[in-house]
């Protein structure tokens, strides 16, 4: 399945009441993009397969890259 397909499929699949969602938006430079997907994988928050392909903005040298976490809500959240 293509990084694409995967993203909308996620997109699709709808929360339970006990889930949040929280959408990690990287925008910038490839290298730094890169980098800092690395380093959230050393500090054990993502691992590099669960964000979006990385893709051009259309912007000169601007790329792009998602990552959708599910998690258990707080009992006090909001939203």
């Amino acid at each position: 399945m293509c990084e694409e397909n995967k993203f909308e499929l996620l997109q699709s699949i709808p929360l339970s009441p006990n889930q949040a969602m929280l959408r990690h938006i990287l925008l910038g430079d490839y290298g730094a993009i890169v980098k800092t997907i690395q380093a959230l994988a050393v500090f054990n928050y993502a691992e590099p397969k669960h964000w979006s392909q990385i893709i051009p903005t259309g912007r000169s040298g601007e790329y792009l890259s998602i990552l959708t976490k599910r998690e258990v809500a707080e009992a006090d959240s909001e939203g």
